[in-house]
C-alpha cells in the first residue's frame, strides 16, 4: 500500500518482531510499495535489513499455510523463491494484539519491476522456468483454491444500499453512482464466472502448487543475477493456469523454458475474470466504508472506475 494506516501502532509491530523472530528494531520505516499489504523496512541491532509485511485483519491461518508453502519450496531447493523467514517456533506468521498478521523476509539487494506483464527476453524466460519448477513440485502443503471471488459478499451488501447515500469518504458517492450505472456489467461478469467454476473445479485432480500472482511487480533481479519471486501470500493449490494467465508462453522457446505445452482455455478465462471481479469487489468495499483521500484511495478509485467503465 502507498500510505500507512492512520494511527498504526509501530510499537506493537516492533514487539511482534521481537517476540516472533528475535528482531530488535533500531529503525522502522514505512515502505510505500505494492497494493493490499502494508510494508515496512527494518534495520536491527546487528545491522541486518528486513522487509516486514503487515496484513490488516487477515486470516492468519490461511496466510500461514500460503507462506509456509513458499518456505517449503525454498527449503526444497528452489533458489528463486524469496521465502518468508520462519519464526523460532517454525511458523512464518505472528499476529499482533490488534489482529494484524506479520511476516518477515530478508531485504533483496536488487532491481524491482513495475506491475504488468514481463516483456519477451531473458527475465521472462527465467520466470517461466521458475513456474515450471514450482508446478512440478509435489507434497507441498498449501491452501486449496476454492475458486471463490474474494469480498463478493461485501459487494452484494453494498449493492443492496445503492438506493441510499454513501458518505464514508471522498470517493463513496461517486463509487455508488458508478456501481449503480454499471450494475448490469457486473451481473454479466459474475454469471459467466459462475458458469465456469464447476468446469474448472472438475479438473482438481491435476492441480499443483501455484504462486498466484507472478506478474512483473512480483519479480526482482538480485544484484548477483538470477531472479527472485516475491509476495507469496497468494500461494495455493490450483490449476497451472492460475499462474499462466498472467504469463502465457507465447512461442516454442517460452514453452521450452516452462517445460511443457498446453493450457486449459476455460481455466484461463476463469482466472482473468476472477482478477477483474476481485478488484471490483475489493475496491468497492474500501471506498464505501470510512476512508480519507490518500494515495491508496486515489489508486482504488482509478482502478475501479477503469474496470467499470471498460467495454467488457
Amino acid at each position: 500500500m502507498f500510505a500507512e494506516p492512520p494511527g498504526f501502532d509501530r510499537v506493537a509491530l516492533a514487539g511482534a518482531l521481537r517476540e516472533g523472530w528475535g528482531i530488535e528494531a533500531v529503525t522502522l520505516d514505512y515502505a510505500p510499495v505494492g497494493f493490499g499489504t502494508h510494508h515496512y523496512r527494518v534495520r536491527d541491532t546487528a545491522g541486518a535489513d528486513w522487509f516486514v509485511n503487515v496484513d490488516l485483519g487477515a486470516d492468519a491461518s490461511a496466510l500461514e499455510r500460503a507462506l509456509g508453502a513458499a518456505a517449503a519450496l525454498a527449503e526444497a531447493g528452489l533458489e528463486f523463491v524469496a521465502a518468508p523467514r520462519r519464526r523460532v517456533n517454525g511458523r512464518c506468521v505472528t499476529v499482533t494484539a490488534g489482529g494484524d498478521a506479520v511476516s518477515v523476509v530478508s531485504v533483496i539487494d536488487g532491481t524491482p519491476h513495475e506491475f504488468g506483464e514481463l516483456p519477451p527476453g531473458p527475465v521472462r524466460l527465467a520466470v517461466l522456468g521458475a513456474l515450471g519448477r514450482i508446478h512440478a513440485e509435489r507434497g507441498i502443503d498449501a491452501p486449496r483454491d476454492t475458486l471463490a471471488v474474494p469480498h463478493r459478499a461485501a459487494l452484494a451488501e453494498a449493492r443492496e444500499t445503492l438506493d441510499r447515500p454513501w458518505d464514508g469518504g471522498p470517493y463513496s458517492a461517486r463509487t455508488r453512482e458508478l456501481l449503480a450505472f454499471r450494475g448490469a456489467v457486473v451481473d454479466g461478469l459474475f454469471a459467466r464466472y459462475d458458469a465456469l467454476v464447476p468446469l474448472v473445479r472438475a479438473t482438481g485432480d491435476d492441480w499443483v502448487v501455484t504462486h498466484g500472482e507472478p506478474h512483473a511487480g512480483n519479480v526482482m533481479i538480485p544484484a548477483g543475477g538470477g531472479i527472485r519471486l516475491i509476495d507469496w501470500d497468494t500461494a495455493a493449490i490450483g490449476p497451472r493456469e492460475r499462474d499462466l494467465w498472467m504469463l502465457t508462453p507465447g512461442d516454442d522457446a517460452e514453452w521450452a523454458a516452462y517445460g511443457t505445452h498446453g493450457i486449459d482455455e476455460t481455466a484461463m478465462e476463469l482466472y482473468r475474470l476472477r482478477w477483474t471481479l476481485s478488484e471490483i469487489c475489493a475496491f468497492t468495499r474500501d471506498l464505501r466504508v470510512p476512508h480519507r483521500d490518500d494515495e491508496n484511495t486515489r489508486i482504488a478509485w482509478r482502478e475501479l472506475s477503469g474496470y467499470l467503465t471498460a467495454a467488457i
